[in-house]
């Protein structure tokens, strides 16, 4: 930057001395440092931040001037030196009184030096000039100038000879004088470059921590202002760098852990164990100390044990329902590989074993069946002899000598085929006479039929045959009060869509009559899976009622009666089992699970009621509730892993016998008894390790569960 440029920037006039006015300068550079370091943003920051840099361009110019103008000072000085005492001076006497020494041609007589040296030729005196002379000329050759008048030599000898002390004291002062204000200067000089030069980085330096803590680079933002502080001891622009890095650093922590904690509790709350797992670790990888979230990984873990035991339970289960024992063998593998040591290892090795023997003994009754239909075989039909074939291959399907006897036996009445001899359902019933036999091929069919003769309905097995309605356009099938004996076996019966409406249609009707469904899939119906009303009687057996819109399965009205045994309700939208309105049931073997609402709901004071030998699981509100009952039994069941309790008893149900039940690990209370009931009445339950109270009495509510 020029000298003009330099003066526009500071403000000053061409006719002013900037040296008058460095405190000044060195005031406004200072304020405009801290319009950098005080700016309340990025922008403005580094807006600051140029006209600083152009100030300290402009400073340091005038500073260069103010140095030179004093380096001309200083040869000012040397000039006014006289010249008698100039070095040059007096070398060019000495080469003039060479000059002009006299010359004669006589040979003078030698003398010997008095150390040895050869003869000289000296005039008077020369040896005393040359003592003289050797102590302040410079070993230079210099150019001869023309000689001057003998007097003026003579003259200048005399001079010289007179006072060699006087002159050396001279030459020193000189030679000092400009040595110091030569070396000041330089100095002078040096240490004005070496301030500016280090201000300059320091005003960078400022720039550049501001920049890397708006970035959140805290390690070189530390370095940046620690350099500051090396070159500014004490700096307050290193102090407010440091604290900006610890603020910065104190939200970022703030803003991370509030981040990744919340994902990790909402995921965790969802369910998403595995994304909440992450998102934890996320935080504690980057701040260890975080308690809270520590606190909730060790529950995250725990729910991702759960989740991943109750995996490993579904898909062992599953291969053990199918009877796929290689399947349910490797799963146990599997299990044990991935939760060393776990409790339901044990428990499903022990479920395997048992679904095991139960096969064998599931065929030793099959062919013990088998042998009593056979000894009734007459050749002509017999209603007693198919029904016992017809358990036989339900026990037994893979068994085909006990198939061949069924298929003997059936015969016996006509059997119509669709599609072979009949296009559709519908049309087969409309041919179709009491005992006569309906079977479908496998595929999906058009529901929708209204049953009212006591037909065989066969299906080719689970998820074979599927029968399909629209849910807002009634039932899959309906049996009426004609169809009294039907029976129903191996179909899979569907919903399609859904109606949200208050009225909903069931997947499976009977009214007024009896109907067995055996081996069934009742699916995705809009309203429950099977309804049992009008006195009608409904009898399921080894029957899955799974994701149904209102329950699996319920009877409801004065003598209408579900009886189950050996089936499961699985993930309705309402109850697995639910029974009202002075209807009864009887549930045996069988479970209920993750339904939205009470596995089981007995809400009727019907007479005979009976549950036993079942399992009521993980449903969001209790395991079995007993609402009403005028008589009846609950006895060896379980109920665990239920979101609000166990097992509830109402003392409408006072007359209902509760024994024998197995209540663990529910994430409510345990048993549960209204206000009335006698606790001593139900000692007979084992309540344990449920996260509420075991047992609670003498509680008051306001509605049914």
């Amino acid at each position: 930057m020029t000298l003009e440029e330099a003066r526009k920037v500071l403000g000053l006039d061409p006719d002013v001395d900037p040296a008058e006015h460095l405190g000044e300068f060195d005031q406004a550079r200072e304020r405009i440092a801290e319009l950098v370091r005080d700016a309340p943003n990025e922008t403005i920051a580094l807006r600051y931040q140029d006209g600083l840099l152009e100030f300290d361009k402009a400073l340091a110019a005038v500073r260069e001037e103010i140095e030179r103008r004093r380096s001309e000072k200083v040869a000012g000085l040397v000039a006014l030196v006289p010249s008698s005492v100039s070095g040059k001076h007096v070398v060019n006497k000495r080469a003039d009184f060479h000059q002009n020494e006299p010359k004669t041609e006589e040979k003078p007589a030698e003398s010997k030096a008095p150390d040895g040296d050869p003869p000289t030729t000296r005039s008077p005196g020369s040896r005393k000039f040359e003592k003289i002379i050797g102590q302040v000329e410079p070993a230079t050759s210099v150019a001869v100038p023309e000689a001057p008048a003998e007097e003026a030599v003579e003259e200048d000898f005399e001079e010289a000879s007179s006072g060699p002390k006087w002159r050396f004291a001279v030459y020193a002062a000189v030679f000092l004088l400009i040595g110091g204000i030569g070396g000041g200067w330089l100095y002078t000089s040096m240490e004005a470059e070496k301030k500016r030069r280090n201000l300059e980085r320091i005003v960078f330096l400022e720039g550049l921590g501001a920049r890397l803590v708006e970035s959140r680079r805290w390690i070189e933002a530390e370095e940046a202002y620690r350099e500051i502080e090396e070159r500014d001891p004490g700096s307050k622009v290193a102090d407010m760098g440091r604290r900006s890095i610890e603020y910065g650093m104190e939200q970022e922590q703030k803003q991370f852990v509030g981040y990744w904690s919340g994902e990790a509790l909402a995921a965790y709350e969802a369910g998403r164990v595995e994304d909440a797992a992450a998102a934890a670790e996320k935080v504690l990888a980057k701040y260890p100390d975080e308690k809270e979230t520590a606190e909730l990984l060790v529950k995250i873990e725990v729910a991702r044990v759960t989740k991943m035991r109750e995996e490993w339970r579904q898909k062992i289960e599953a291969a053990v329902e199918s009877k796929t024992w290689k399947e349910a063998d490797e799963g146990l593998a599997g299990l044990e590989a991935a939760l060393p040591g776990d409790s339901l290892v044990n428990e499903l090795a022990g479920v395997i074993s048992a679904a095991k023997e139960q096969q064998r003994k599931d065929h030793a009754r099959a062919r013990e069946l088998a042998d009593a239909a056979r000894l009734r075989d007459r050749g002509v039909f017999d209603r007693q002899a198919l029904e016992w074939m017809r358990e036989a291959v339900s026990l037994a399907p893979e068994d085909t000598e006990v198939k061949a006897l069924y298929e003997k036996l059936a015969s016996y009445s006509r059997t119509l085929r669709v599609p072979e001899d009949a296009a559709t359902l519908a049309e087969a019933i409309s041919q179709a006479r009491d005992r006569d036999r309906i079977v479908l091929g496998e595929g999906e069919f058009e529901g929708g039929a209204v049953i009212n003769t006591a037909v065989q309905l066969e299906g080719a097995g689970e998820g074979k045959t599927v029968l399909v309605m629209k849910a807002n356009q009634g039932p899959v099938l309906t049996f009426g009060p004609g169809a009294k004996g039907a029976t129903v076996t191996g179909l899979t019966l569907r919903h399609e869509g859904f109606d949200a409406g208050t009225s909903r249609y069931p997947v499976a009707l009977a009214r007024a009559t009896e109907v067995e469904f055996s081996d069934c899939i009742f699916l995705e119906g809009s309203g429950h899976g099977l309804a049992a009303v009008e006195g009608a009687h409904a009898v399921a057996q080894r029957c899955v009622f799974k994701t149904n819109g209102w329950d699996g399965a319920a009877a409801s009205g004065s003598g209408s009666k579900l009886t189950i045994r050996d089936s499961e309700a699985i993930e309705n939208f309402g109850h697995g089992f639910e029974i009202w309105d002075g209807a009864t049931a009887v549930i045996t073997n069988s479970k209920a699970t993750r339904n939205s609402r009470n596995g089981v709901l007995v809400d009727s004071a019907g007479e005979g009621i009976e549950i036993s030998g079942s399992e009521f699981a993980g449903n969001r509100e209790y395991g079995i509730v007993l609402g009403a009952g005028a008589s009846g039994k609950v006895l060896d069941n379980g109920a665990w892993a239920n979101l609000l309790g166990g097992l509830l008893v109402r003392f409408a149900a006072i007359s209902v016998v509760v024994e024998d039940n197995r209540i663990e690990k529910n994430s409510g209370p345990g048993l549960l008894l209204e206000q009335g009931l006698r606790p001593d009445l139900y000692t007979g339950n084992r309540s344990r390790s449920n996260r509420g109270k075991d047992v609670m009495s003498q509680i008051q509510f306001d509605e049914t569960p």
